[in-house]
């Protein structure tokens, strides 16, 4: 690879430390998709909970790989029908956040010890999911504070 090519995958987005957090970023559907996979059925307590991450870490992959599969005209503007998939899959996605929001918080504090237990769920998947859940919401609750803030701001500096 060459010095150009590297350049753009540490840098994206202007600078190195955005590169590297998109990057940690794109690899949560991965993760969420292997976690839900490997521990499919040792959730009795709320079983929808690993189907909630295959999901999420399904429609999220599919979000991040669409631009790169035939998704733009010779003019390099995405083109309909890939416009129209992508808005799907986001408003799946938040859909899907909120259904999943009801089994990860439904299930809180499963047991965690005893395997046999109609209220066991594995911690790992129950806690990634938890963590993984109450992560999106504070990042749509700063995401929302962030544009109030900015209309704040920009409304102040007309005067």
């Amino acid at each position: 690879m060459d010095q150009a090519g590297i350049y753009d995958i540490l840098f994206v987005g202007g600078s190195m430390i955005s590169g590297r957090i998109r990057i940690l970023l794109s690899l949560i559907p991965v993760v969420m998709l292997g976690l839900g996979a490997r521990h499919f059925h040792e959730c009795p307590k709320e079983p929808m909970v690993p189907i909630y991450l295959v999901v999420g870490g399904s429609a999220s992959l599919t979000l991040q790989l669409l631009p790169f599969f035939y998704c733009h005209n010779p003019s390099g503007t995405p083109s309909i029908p890939c416009r129209i998939l992508n808005f799907l899959l986001y408003v799946f996605c938040f859909v899907w956040l909120i259904v999943g929001s009801v089994f990860v918080y439904r299930a809180y504090l499963p047991d965690f010890e005893s395997r046999r237990s109609a209220q066991y769920c594995e911690r790992i998947l129950y806690l990634v999911t938890l963590w993984f859940t109450t992560g999106i919401y504070i990042y749509i609750i700063l995401f929302i504070m962030y544009i109030l803030g900015k209309c704040v701001y920009s409304s102040l500096c007309e005067c």
